[in-house]
């Protein structure tokens, strides 16, 4: 009896880490959900942004201003946010369980109905994956001051 407990906790664990492998592995093997993001952004792809968002997504855009996933795929859809530059490097990842985090600098240019700080971000991206796929729950971009430190992404908000 004493040997079947540990047994079952190692059996436990080890289907969590292969199910949570499976969906990374799948996520991963068609294209990096990152890269995903920035084609349907360039593109103004709602399509592949309904796919590749969660349903509780949150966008942070550079001004601050904060949207539910219904509303910035409407923003994309009524052209009121047109991306024209998206390139992010510097990329860090850090995982806990199926909750991904990256972090990095870009260059984001875009033109909105609202007033959109352009140039050089520091962009986080949050994604889950306890679905059959990994999606984005969470992206914000703040504009920085170009440094030296930035480079490591210690950068000066702008």
């Amino acid at each position: 009896m004493l040997l079947k407990f540990p047994l079952m906790m190692l059996l436990a664990g080890l289907v969590w880490a292969v199910t949570s492998l499976v969906c990374v592995s799948d996520a991963r093997a068609v294209a990096d959900p990152v890269d995903l993001y920035v084609e349907a952004m360039l593109d103004a792809d709602v399509e592949s942004l309904d796919r590749l968002l969660a349903s509780n997504f949150i966008f942070i855009g550079s001004n601050g201003h904060v949207q539910d996933k219904e509303h910035f795929l409407q923003t994309i859809a009524q052209k009121k946010l047109i991306v024209h530059k998206a390139s992010f490097k510097n990329l860090r990842e850090s995982s806990a369980g199926p909750v991904r985090l990256v972090t990095g600098n870009g260059v984001f240019t875009a033109v909105s109905d609202v007033p959109l700080p352009s140039g050089l971000m520091r962009v986080s991206l949050v994604s889950d994956c306890t679905g059959k796929r990994e999606r984005i729950v969470l992206v914000q971009l703040t504009p920085v001051i170009p440094t030296a430190q930035c480079e490591d992404g210690n950068c000066l908000i702008r």
